[in-house]
């Protein structure tokens, strides 16, 4: 018999595990100016009635459990969010949570205001960005950025010949997060003028004709990882610094930033023929003569929709003339601190068809009144962001008020919203009905009647039977109440 009741338990464990998801990930916490960082854990477990347990271990703050969280996913991004009053080593706080989770990884943001604190939980690092994108690591022997390459790691016949014009330097913008950037310098080679050059894709120098097709960077999944970058989710935006110095200043003269995202088999620029893989690519990217500059370039995607192509990578040339062969020996472009932005700002939140009342983006708490249970479906927002996804929840509060969230989350998880709209439903008051049927008629006058004789209130409807509204039941609304039924 014990044995039996241990296999249950084994196998109720089991099986309740199979329900639970453990992150463990750095956490910073702000409280009253004071800043700490550790590396914690947090659990989420599904309770039986669908909604969930969430463990935090938390600096300062100890265990918090917060229960009864509901969930809600949409294109693989679960969003969770409540306000609860939570047991902590300071006692019960209220505490509010906004939790999202893609793939195994979280970021969550969590306050307690009474504490003056504040806390980010983050496990996805750089799993949506370019690899050393701020291009401090320079560990390869051959002198190339990691995860970067230039003509030190070229194919082809003509790669001997290639001039190594990709170094590393210590020319930064102001702000920067590092020490260093990386150079890429136009040279004279055979009579020919090189473009410098830097990809995340492999370049080949397969021809001595500077505008031959076979000298190109490329990328494909099966170059490998160190030449393949996967990309998760469209990004809307690719950030970058850049420095462009020519060596001999020619007005027409243009350094050239190329990002494309496509499925992951073969792709090469200079293109050799149209390719119908692609399914995105940078807007703008042609860099004037400029001392450091961040720009911002936003993705077209609609231009490629027609290839009905899945985006699994993405793929970064940087180039000291926008054409082949064309510059000046010495033309030089400085890179550094690369940004992949997925945008997620909701626009406009809609019920039933119409914006909700005093809508504004930065207002994140509205207060609206509905004829009775609310439907999630009633909810219709607009938001920004290729890859954005937006979640609705709903719970119901001990007074019969719902409290529905509408949380807009871009694909990395970093930018997120919720709009929490606490909804009232609307009394129903149908004046004379007082036994709630529907109609009215003699019976009601005889229920009220005894309601007020024997001052016994609990088997009518009270909010009807008051007809003239003064918040009183007694004669005078039975006289009213007479009358209607006589006038009917």
């Amino acid at each position: 018999m014990k044995k039996g009741l241990l296999a249950i338990c084994l196998a109720m464990t089991t099986l309740f595990g199979l329900n639970a998801e453990t992150f463990t990930g750095p956490i910073v916490v702000n409280r009253n100016g004071q800043t700490y960082n550790s590396n914690v854990t947090v659990t989420v477990t599904q309770q039986d009635n669908g909604l969930n347990t969430l463990v935090l271990q938390v600096p300062m703050f100890g265990t918090m459990t917060m229960t009864d969280v509901p969930a809600a996913t949409s294109a693989g991004i679960t969003t969770y969010n409540a306000v609860r009053d939570v047991n902590t080593n300071l006692g019960m706080m209220r505490t509010n949570l906004f939790a999202r989770t893609v793939d195994g990884m979280m970021a969550a943001n969590v306050s307690i205001p009474a504490q003056n604190a504040t806390m980010w939980f983050n496990t996805v690092g750089d799993y949506f960005q370019l690899p050393n994108s701020n291009l401090e690591a320079w560990t390869n022997s051959n002198g190339e950025p990691d995860r970067w390459h230039g003509f030190k790691t070229a194919t082809g016949m003509w790669a001997w010949a290639a001039p190594a014009a990709l170094d590393q330097s210590e020319d930064i913008h102001d702000g920067a997060t590092g020490q260093y950037s990386a150079l890429i310098t136009a040279k004279n080679a055979l009579g020919t003028i090189a473009n410098g050059t830097m990809t995340n894709g492999r370049l080949n120098a397969g021809a001595t004709s500077a505008t031959s097709t076979s000298n190109n960077a490329s990328m494909q999944e099966s170059n490998g990882s160190d030449f393949y970058v996967p990309l998760y989710a469209k990004p809307d935006q690719f950030k970058v610094w850049l420095k462009y110095e020519q060596g001999a200043p020619v007005d027409t003269n243009r350094a050239n930033v190329s990002v494309k995202t496509f499925n992951g088999t073969y792709y090469q620029e200079p293109c050799d023929k149209e390719y119908t893989n692609l399914t995105g690519s940078i807007v703008g990217g042609q860099i004037a003569p400029c001392g450091w500059t961040q720009f911002t370039f936003p993705f077209d995607y609609a231009s490629y929709r027609p290839n009905h192509a899945i985006t699994k990578a993405i793929f970064v040339t940087f180039s000291t003339n926008k054409n082949p062969g064309k510059g000046q020996a010495e033309d030089k472009l400085f890179i550094d601190d690369m940004e992949l932005v997925y945008l997620a700002d909701m626009i406009d939140l809609r019920y039933q068809g119409s914006t909700i009342n005093g809508w504004d983006p930065a207002v994140t708490t509205y207060n609206i009144e509905v004829a009775g249970e609310p439907n999630l479906d009633d909810f219709a927002p607009d938001y920004d962001g290729e890859s954005a996804v937006c979640t609705k929840s709903m719970e119901q509060n001990a007074d019969g008020s719902y409290r529905i969230v509408i949380s807009v989350v871009s694909a990395d998880l970093q930018d997120a919203t919720s709009y929490v709209i606490n909804a009232t439903v609307a009394s129903s008051v149908n004046p004379g009905d007082v036994d709630e049927s529907g109609v009215i008629n003699i019976t009601d006058v005889t229920l009220l009647i005894n309601a007020v004789l024997n001052d016994n209130y609990s088997n009518i409807n009270v909010a009807n039977s008051d007809m003239n509204g003064d918040g009183l039941i007694n004669i005078t609304d039975v006289t009213q109440l007479i009358t209607l039924v006589l006038s009917f």
